[in-house]
């Protein structure tokens, strides 16, 4: 086991991690999007989703749950390693010169990143454990947890819209370096592909936020309620 040790703690190694755990965020963004967006089709819908999710057999949404924060935690531990070993190999001089090349989303992928995570406790807090808004545990006439109502009731102050929008400003520019950086660090580099490479980014990254941000605003402003 110790060659998976020394694969991971050199630079190709790590580079590749933060590939796959980042594909498998990205994953995980868009389906959480996807079951999200379906409080434009009402109640029935997002409950029925959400009832859906906690009926799944053999404990596998606690499952999900655990490989999705094993997955959150090595992205982040192995962006602080890499970061931490980058700037140990090279000169300032070098560094400086690499700086006013770089991208402002991509020299600020680390403090991003931390904002980013610190969004997701936030989220937690406000949506599963209702720490931030104690709107109650309400059910539908179904006898669902009522997960339209509490979104709903989630976004009815504007402080916490006003969080939201801007840490989903924050995401989608971390995705927007992130997306494309994964296919350098996978190897999938080519002339032919490599303008396309650069704008998948910032059009994903950016779609993933706006769709985001557009569901606090639409309860906000009565287009849900």
């Amino acid at each position: 086991m110790g060659w998976i040790f020394r694969f991971y703690e050199s630079s190709l190694g790590l580079k590749y991690v933060m590939a796959i755990t980042g594909i498998g965020l990205y994953g995980f963004l868009i389906g959480h999007l996807g079951g999200n967006l379906l409080i434009f089709f009402g109640p029935e819908a997002l409950n029925e989703y959400a009832a859906g999710l906690q009926r799944l057999p053999l404990n596998l949404l606690w499952i999900i749950r655990f490989g999705l924060l094993s997955i959150f935690v090595l992205h982040v531990v192995t962006a602080i390693r890499l970061s931490i070993k980058n700037k140990a190999a090279r000169p300032e001089r070098y560094h400086h010169e690499k700086t006013l090349q770089a991208t402002l989303a991509s020299k600020t992928m680390i403090h991003t990143g931390v904002l980013v995570l610190v969004f997701v406790c936030y989220h937690l807090a406000h949506f599963t454990f209702r720490a931030v808004q104690d709107t109650g545990q309400a059910y539908d006439i179904m006898g669902r947890p009522d997960v339209y109502r509490m979104v709903v009731e989630g976004f009815s102050q504007p402080i916490i819209v006003g969080i939201y929008i801007v840490s989903m400003i924050i995401l989608g520019f971390h995705l927007s370096h992130g997306l494309s950086s994964m296919f350098q660090s996978l190897g999938i580099n080519h002339p032919k592909y490599n303008g396309l490479i650069k704008w998948i980014g910032p059009v994903f990254g950016g779609g993933i936020a706006l769709c985001n941000i557009f569901i606090p605003l639409s309860v906000f402003f009565g287009l849900v309620s």
